[in-house]
């Protein structure tokens, strides 16, 4: 639904963040009322496909946001505020589930090319990962940030407490890291190329290149008693946002020239972003989703990037 899984996670320096969050309240005449999170850039939400997707299936939309990332949308899932979290990392939803919050995993993505990297600016003297010992990196705590910054550490042999974890989001990491206050930057797609474009960063560790298997996938989450209770809805509204992405996937132009109403970037970021050609594939939870969600969760709990072992298949619910 995005033309990249990261940029889902975006915030103000992303490109297209899409989720979705469902009420339970029916309205007159048997309809339903859907409230969708988003991101600060959102293709379905200007588009206006999706909405009418929905409503011709007697669910009505409510757009509310933006969140700048995943986390802070579980934390909405888990109290009530929201009911389906924002699409992102699996990461944070882990660590949320590992925390107590009673939410089930429903949809998940798979992508390729996997783009995120840890960014470094041209005249840090930073040319390997191994230079980034004694050195200060900006990661999003619990998420994809942090994850790539243990990954690049522990495939380099460089100890994880010669590096300093600086824990800022995208809008606080952005202006931190071409300041120089921090040296590094673990980030995805969209804020990545803008850094490219603007200040002329270089990717020291790209996912795809340097790991052989996908950790950190795309997720919705929602309530327990709302995958009790609204299994049709969940089944409408995933199927929605993968029409989106499918639709994104194929015209990555388009949709970043609409992405780019709201983002302003300029032309050259948009240009590389299309370039890339990422394709994201979301499904409804299955087998396959369960097993790689175990996996990357395996990983990240060995790494103690998560708090505890976690088993997926108790909160995840197939449609």
């Amino acid at each position: 639904m995005t033309l990249s899984r990261r940029n889902l996670l975006g915030a103000a320096l992303s490109l297209p963040v899409l989720a979705a969050c469902g009420s339970t309240a029916a309205e007159a005449g048997g309809r339903k009322k859907v409230r969708l999170t988003y991101g600060v850039i959102s293709v379905p939400k200007t588009r206006g496909v999706f909405e009418k997707t929905l409503k011709d299936q007697g669910i009505d939309v409510e757009w509310v946001g933006p969140f700048p990332n995943h986390a802070p949308t579980l934390q909405a899932v888990a109290t009530g505020t929201a009911d389906f979290s924002f699409g992102g990392s699996s990461t944070p939803a882990d660590q949320a589930l590992l925390s107590g919050n009673k939410l089930k995993y429903v949809a998940w993505a798979k992508t390729a090319p996997r783009l995120s990297s840890i960014l470094v600016l041209p005249n840090s003297g930073i040319t390997s990962v191994k230079d980034l010992a004694g050195k200060n990196v900006a990661v999003n705590k619990a998420g994809l940030g942090e994850f790539l910054l243990v990954a690049a550490l522990e495939k380099y042999g460089v100890p994880r407490e010669s590096v300093t974890f600086t824990y800022l989001n995208p809008p606080d990491a952005a202006p931190a890291f071409a300041s120089g206050k921090v040296d590094a930057w673990g980030i995805w797609s969209g804020p990545m190329e803008l850094a490219e474009v603007q200040y002329g960063a270089k990717r020291l560790f790209t996912d795809g290149k340097e790991l052989d298997r996908q950790i950190d996938f795309g997720t919705y989450l929602v309530r327990e008693e709302y995958a009790k209770k609204e299994a049709d809805t969940i089944r409408k509204v995933i199927a929605a946002y993968k029409a989106e992405a499918d639709w994104a996937n194929a015209n990555q132009a388009e949709a970043q020239k609409i992405g780019n109403e709201v983002s302003k970037y300029p032309q050259p970021v948009v240009d590389k972003i299309v370039e890339q050609n990422v394709q994201t594939t979301w499904s409804l939870i299955n087998d396959e989703g369960i097993a790689a969600l175990q996996a990357g969760a395996d990983w990240l709990s060995e790494r103690k990037v998560l708090s505890g072992k976690i088993d997926i298949a108790e909160h995840a619910v197939k449609l």
